[in-house]
């Protein structure tokens, strides 16, 4: 190597130097960036882009992110900050530029007034949809919340638009009870006799054994009380019951609100092994649906058809049950459980995230959904395929773009989603005061063998003299 060989191959090292010393400030000024990645200058490539290049300066593809280790995971309060562990990027939209991708470690997410999930750069959050039914999309698509503004009021003119669930109208009744075996008749006439809708109520307390009670709701989300009454017959094993809901009407005849009628057999063992029910104006008898339940009319908005499930259904014209079911033993008259398949419409309470990546919204009606499940990015070498922009995003090329899979978090080699957490920048505050020191050790000894040169140079000029 010349003597001016070696001015040149110093003033290149003092530009790569130069540039190391940035990349190691910007480490230290992103040690607390969320989700922020360590930027690394191998010595070696600087000196081979050195050569290639004239001994001009490095080219900004020699330094690359630090994908080899990862930040610790702090709890957040919001539910929607995420951090990733294992690899994987999440995948953001830029609603300004139109097809436009970016990738980030930072899961600073929340949803914006539009209901985009979008972090703090107003870039969009990719992932798969999840419909009413639990159905996932297969396609990414950005995620955002369908919201509802409600009317405006005197108390409040601007509403807000917020997150509901939806009422959906009941069409089963669940309904496990035991009817006491030692249980006598109550009532000679019958439960149907004894209801009398002109009453303030209409059943009297003497009149049954057993009143279990159930809330249904109607298609516009409105709640109705059912009141099913029992009773012990005169026939043996045979019980009879009595479908009600509260008379609605001024002045009603004495059978307003009977919503159905019917009777039970129990075998010996304690379990149903028939029963009927009757509805209508002409107290027809109910076959069992396609679904092998008994099912009687509501009055209510959107009236519907509701399965009355007492623990047992018909196929092939016997009564099967499975698991809990109606029972008469002899220790009391009591409803063991009972449920309904319709709400009423439900305010959001709370967000949360699974380890998978669903995104799952519980309201205050008690329904939780799962709305979307977060999509998650990776290559078989992302120090060289994502290239950061800034802002803790980067991008990929179109060389690059078509190397890098994406699919849901755990698959595919993807990591897990922590919901309610960050992760911290995975910049090690030592090494780099390591690298800093050392890089100025360099530095100088580079300018001093510039100095050795020049001086050398001067010494050859001076010999023509």
């Amino acid at each position: 190597m010349s003597i001016s060989s070696s001015l040149y191959t110093g003033m290149s090292s003092l530009f790569c130097l130069s540039d190391k010393l940035g990349t190691i400030g910007d480490n230290i000024a992103n040690v607390n960036a969320t989700g922020f990645r360590a930027g690394q200058i191998s010595f070696e490539d600087t000196l081979i882009e050195a050569t290639n290049t004239g001994g001009v300066r490095l080219s900004p593809e020699g330094i690359k992110s630090d994908f080899s280790t990862q930040g610790s995971a702090q709890p957040s309060d919001i539910a929607t900050n995420m951090a990733i562990t294992g690899e994987g990027f999440f995948i953001l939209s830029d609603p300004q530029v139109t097809g436009a991708t970016y990738y980030t470690r930072a899961g600073e997410f929340s949803f914006d007034s539009d209901g985009y999930l979008a972090n703090t750069r107003g870039k969009i959050v990719q992932g798969y949809q999840i419909d009413a039914l639990g159905t996932e999309q297969t396609a990414l698509t950005d995620i955002q919340l369908t919201l509802s503004t409600p009317a405006a009021t005197l108390w409040d003119p601007t509403p807000v638009p917020r997150l509901v669930a939806d009422p959906i109208a009941s069409t089963k009744l669940t309904l496990n009870i035991n009817a006491d075996a030692r249980s006598l008749e109550h009532s000679a006439g019958g439960l149907f006799g004894e209801w009398d809708a002109t009453q303030a109520e209409p059943m009297d307390a003497t009149a049954y054994e057993l009143r279990s009670l159930q809330d249904i709701y109607d298609s516009a989300g409105a709640q109705h009380s059912i009141a099913i009454f029992f009773d012990k017959t005169a026939v043996d094993k045979t019980w009879e019951y009595l479908i009600t809901s509260p008379p609605d009407v001024p002045g009603p005849p004495a059978t307003d609100g009977i919503l159905g009628r019917g009777a039970i057999t129990f075998n010996s063992n304690g379990y149903i092994e028939d029963m009927t029910l009757e509805t209508g104006s002409g107290w027809a008898a109910v076959a069992p649906n396609a679904n092998g339940y008994l099912a009687f009319q509501t009055p209510f908005v959107g009236a519907a058809s509701i399965e009355l499930d007492l623990g047992v259904s018909n196929t092939a014209g016997s009564w099967l049950y499975a698991g809990q079911t109606s029972t008469q033993f002899g220790y009391g008259s009591y409803t063991k459980f009972s449920d309904t398949d319709g709400y009423a419409e439900g305010d959001l309470v709370r967000f949360a995230v699974s380890t998978d990546g669903v995104i799952n919204a519980s309201f205050d009606n008690g329904v939780n959904r799962d709305l979307y499940r977060v999509g998650l990015a990776n290559s078989n070498d992302p120090a060289s395929h994502f290239k950061r922009i800034g802002y803790s995003l980067y991008q990929a090329d179109l060389e690059s773009a078509a190397l890098i899979i994406s699919d849901r978090p755990g698959l595919a080699g993807l990591g897990k989603i922590m919901g309610s957490s960050l992760e911290t920048s995975n910049v090690d505050i030592a090494e780099q005061f390591g690298d800093l020191i050392f890089t100025q050790r360099a530095f100088q000894a580079n300018s001093k063998s510039m100095v050795a040169a020049d001086e050398m140079l001067k010494t050859l000029i001076g010999l023509k003299r």
